[in-house]
């Protein structure tokens, strides 16, 4: 039998058709600026790549002897702090644009979740080809690492790609809440924002040391290493990403 379109099924595909038009162009938006979405955090990347290589080299051949401890680098946070960083400013620069060009406030959270989500699967397929470079070259002969740290770069092929886009996400969902709140609130809703954070990590804090629990603080971390940390992080990730959007759906479109 041949499936006949009807008007209402006609009319669907096109609504479809049209947010999906719609969500790609907000992508679009946000890669316009191409230095800082795609060059400056390479650029990032690369610079302390540079320092850390001169650090290296410097006690390698100083010393005569491996260098150990690496493995425990955090030197490529830098690159996850600014991608939370750049969220927040690419909502504050390109949400009313994208408004007067008919996109909706559903479309441009869509779309700004399809832009970063781009950056992070780029992101972490080429550091996790770098950890495997330096497996294969026994950290540049030094023993050195950056990628192959212990919190991303260590496990298996999944592990590693798992770990490194959850964490990015996870970046993401939180500047995303926080360029929600600035799109809407301005300064004043970032202060409050910033007040709620820190009383929450203030009253956990808190809770450990009067409940005595940081010995069982610890046991659990080292029972689920790093990527089982990444894995529990995607709650509070995901929150944040859903606070994000409601948010983000009062925000006026005009200053």
């Amino acid at each position: 039998m041949t499936a006949i379109s009807t008007p209402a099924t006609v009319a669907d595909s096109t609504v479809v058709q049209g947010a999906a038009h719609r969500v790609w162009t907000v992508t679009r938006l946000h890669f316009a600026n191409g230095f800082t979405m795609i060059a400056l955090p390479w650029m990032i990347i690369g610079f302390v790549f540079l320092i850390n290589m001169i650090i290296w080299i410097s006690i390698f051949f100083s010393t005569g002897e491996s260098l150990e401890g690496t493995e425990w680098s955090g030197a490529t946070a830098y690159i996850y702090v600014y991608f939370a960083v750049a969220a927040v400013q690419a909502m504050n620069l390109t949400f009313r644009f994208a408004l007067g060009m008919s996109a909706t406030r559903r479309d441009y959270y869509f779309g700004t979740v399809v832009a970063f989500a781009l950056q992070g699967l780029l992101f972490t397929a080429v550091a996790t080809l770098l950890s495997y470079v330096e497996d294969w070259t026994n950290g540049y002969g030094m023993n050195a690492h950056m990628f192959s740290n212990v919190y991303f770069g260590t496990g298996p092929l999944w592990e590693r790609l798992f770990a490194g886009f959850a964490a990015f996400m996870i970046c993401f969902a939180l500047g995303a809440l926080a360029g929600s709140v600035f799109v809407r609130w301005r300064a004043n809703g970032l202060y409050a924002l910033g007040a709620i954070v820190v009383l929450l990590v203030v009253a956990g804090v808190a809770a450990a040391t009067l409940t005595d629990s940081w010995a069982t603080v610890g046991a659990w971390f080292l029972q689920v290493k790093a990527i089982g940390v990444v894995a529990w992080l995607l709650i509070p990730g995901v929150v944040a990403a859903v606070v994000g959007f409601y948010v983000l759906r009062k925000a006026p479109a005009r200053e």
